[in-house]
């Protein structure tokens, strides 16, 4: 386990070096998500796993202590009709179940679970960046709509002076492109306009948007993700020296 999590602690570290090269970030997909969600779910399970390995292991060892301590040893430790195997295999348990209590888990525990903040805060800001996309495509979609409806009426509206020969109202060289206040489509292209700028400033938002949740997940996964297998380099490290050291003293029993 210490060497796999050595090898995995060498290759996380390089994220430190990584670089945002991208000027114009790609947006986040409902796919992105999703799969940032699952990350979060892995790394949960993972912590329940880690949390539940050490549990069991001391768990195991304690109800072994315990029974060589209330069957095979009496009270003052001597051993039961002087044979010593009991008393070396009693002194070799209590030697584990100390090694096992000794072993700093707290902080690799503390790491995986800071970890899951991590990704969850990634999460919850990929979330914000698709409802501002969503309100963007929302916007564009009720400006084209307006927009068709005051091509459709222009149209009409043009056609039906057309008809009986008579000239547009205040449309001149020396009015150009002025809405004239008579004119009847003055309030359908004033509210056309209005959602332009709408559309405008809603993908103004989006593209920053993006360019926060690039920056905020790179940043947070350089942050946290090499914490994550730093500490648990460690605390393999010292598991296996206890257990080595364990495995040592059973070597003496006979």
């Amino acid at each position: 386990m210490n060497q796999f999590h050595q090898v995995q602690n060498d290759i996380v570290q390089q994220v430190r070096g990584l670089i945002n090269r991208e000027i114009n970030g790609q947006s986040t997909s409902d796919l992105h998500r999703q799969a940032t969600r699952d990350l979060e779910s892995a790394v949960a399970a993972w912590h329940s796993s880690y949390c539940r390995l050490i549990k069991f292991q001391r768990d195991f060892i304690r109800s072994l202590h315990g029974w060589f301590k209330l069957t095979l040893v009496s009270v003052n430790t001597e051993p039961i009709n002087g044979n010593r195997e009991f008393s070396d295999s009693f002194m070799f348990c209590d030697e584990w179940k100390l090694a096992l209590d000794r072993i700093p888990d707290t902080v690799a525990s503390e790491a995986i679970k800071s970890f899951i903040n991590v990704v969850h805060s990634i999460y919850v800001k990929q979330t914000e960046e698709l409802k501002i996309k969503k309100r963007t495509e929302s916007a564009s979609k009720e400006l084209e709509k307006k927009a068709s409806s005051v091509r459709s009426i222009e149209r009409k509206y043009y056609n039906s002076y057309s008809m009986v020969g008579i000239g547009l109202p205040d449309v001149g060289p020396d009015n150009g492109n002025v809405l004239d206040a008579r004119d009847p489509l003055a309030e359908k292209k004033a509210e056309l306009a209005a959602s332009q700028r709408r559309v405008e400033d809603e993908m103004v938002k989006h593209s920053k948007a993006v360019e926060v949740t690039r920056a905020m997940t790179l940043n947070n996964i350089q942050t946290g993700l090499p914490g994550v297998f730093q500490a648990m380099t460690s605390f393999s490290s010292l598991m296996t020296e206890a257990l080595e050291a364990v495995c040592t003293r059973s070597y003496s029993i006979k």
